[in-house]
């Protein structure tokens, strides 16, 4: 079954190890076979397997079993990674989804590659769907050949090989393999494509694949210049991506630029109407306007003439939980984020082994940042430039109900009495608040 793998960049070949995404089925029964046929002729790394099992069906214990059975007949290590899957709304395949590549990145250390068994119809299927779904460039391209993944890379050696092909492959070799009789259900998008409209299309255009092959390969080349084409990115005093805005364009012309931004964000854009609309409201919102477009899992606010991706979290959340306390020197994480720790680095830190307690900046009427004047606390994060929705979540930090550090802003006036200069090797607080941003 080697024939049938694309061939294999030396970058990959370097790879301190490979890991293959084991379902069971066909297609990744096929892809773990090619692969051990692959290394004994040729050098390559360890290959270790790695089998999600997500507790939907009731024979995913069959299924773990029937991996393990390969895995052991090839001498492969294999890992089994189970999910606890929690409804989104987004969805149940979209959940599942979401857990399986978790899993995979949280074995994949950096530089390994994950082999992953999509194959020519499964290309077709994408395209189609988000053909119909009203994609551009970016979506049409489809299912790309490697791609980052965590810490490691993805790679896909059989985009070229039709399902059939590698069932066929399997079946001649009297290999066992798993038939999900989900896939013969026609209520989901993909399913109805692939029972239905494909085998129509097939009897009239029998070199569809192909087809939609050669057409996704102009659409990567579309993306790719596309990408190339300048957009003036930034980001927001709390570390949130963004794109400035030039308030002289059209909105259609905006609206592309958003779309090319999305897509090296990795976000789904959401349909042109509703982009386009989005785009004139930017354009011609008044000053005290937000602007706001949320779709699936993102957010985007138009603010201070940029177009900002904001934490879909703060679209709905109203208060923000911070810990009571901080001890300095010490790494903390949680819902409302992570808190690390660096040298002050020649200006006023903080000692380490001081406890200090949280303050949402919402409970200050009034901020002195150090060495300038005292202003109301709204008014300093104006001028500090901190969009609006985070300015009742920051936190400050304060010794003795004494506020000392404030988020984004840096040391308050009461540091002289509670703090450490740069000599005295003072620590200052980088706080990444809901990690998402």
């Amino acid at each position: 079954m080697r024939e049938y793998l694309s061939p294999i960049p030396e970058a990959i070949l370097r790879s301190p190890r490979w890991w293959v995404a084991l379902s069971g089925g066909a297609d990744s029964v096929a892809l773990l076979h090619a692969l051990v046929a692959y290394r004994e002729t040729a050098t390559a790394p360890a290959i270790h397997a790695i089998h999600v099992n997500h507790g939907l069906h009731a024979d995913a214990s069959n299924w773990v079993a029937l991996c393990q059975r390969h895995a052991d007949n090839l001498g492969v290590p294999l890992q089994v990674a189970h999910c606890n899957i929690e409804l989104s709304g987004h969805g149940l395949e979209s959940d599942a989804r979401t857990e399986r590549y978790a899993a995979f990145e949280a074995v994949l250390k950096t530089g390994e590659v994950l082999f992953t068994a999509h194959h020519a119809d499964d290309m077709v299927e994408t395209v189609m769907l988000r053909l119909l779904r009203g994609a551009g460039p970016r979506g049409l391209s489809g299912i790309p050949r490697q791609r980052l993944c965590g810490d490691g890379l993805i790679f896909r050696p059989l985009l070229d090989t039709p399902g059939e092909t590698l069932r066929s492959a399997v079946e001649a070799a009297g290999l066992d393999y798993v038939t999900d009789p989900s896939n013969l259900q026609t209520e989901q998008d993909r399913n109805y494509l692939r029972q239905v409209v494909l085998p129509t299309i097939a009897e009239r255009w029998p070199g569809y694949r192909e087809t939609v092959r050669r057409a996704a390969d102009l659409q990567a080349l579309t993306q790719k210049r596309l990408s190339t084409l300048p957009l003036k990115r930034t980001q927001t005093a709390v570390g949130e991506p963004a794109v400035e805005v030039d308030p002289t364009q059209d909105p259609a012309v905006l609206a592309a630029e958003i779309h090319q931004w999305l897509g090296e964000l990795r976000f789904d854009a959401p349909d042109q109407r509703r982009l386009l609309e989005f785009a004139r409201q930017v354009l011609t919102a008044a000053a005290d306007r937000i602007p706001e477009l949320v779709w699936n899992s993102a957010c985007l606010r138009a603010w201070d003439g940029m177009v900002i991706s904001v934490p879909v979290s703060l679209s709905s959340r109203t208060s923000l939980s911070l810990p009571d306390e901080v001890a300095v020197g010490e790494s903390m994480e949680g819902p409302w984020g992570n808190l690390n720790w660096e040298m002050s680095d020649g200006a006023y830190g903080l000692l380490a082994g001081t406890t200090l307690s949280c303050i949402p900046c919402q409970q200050l009427p009034t901020l002195t940042p150090l060495d300038r004047p005292s202003k109301p606390s709204k008014k300093w994060l104006q001028e500090l430039r901190i969009p609006p929705w985070w300015r009742v979540h920051l936190p400050v930090l304060a010794r003795d109900s004494v506020p000392v550090w404030l988020f984004s802003a840096g040391p308050l006036q009461g540091i002289e009495s509670s703090g450490a200069k740069a000599e005295e090797a003072g620590l200052r607080p980088i706080w990444r608040l809901f990690n998402a941003v």
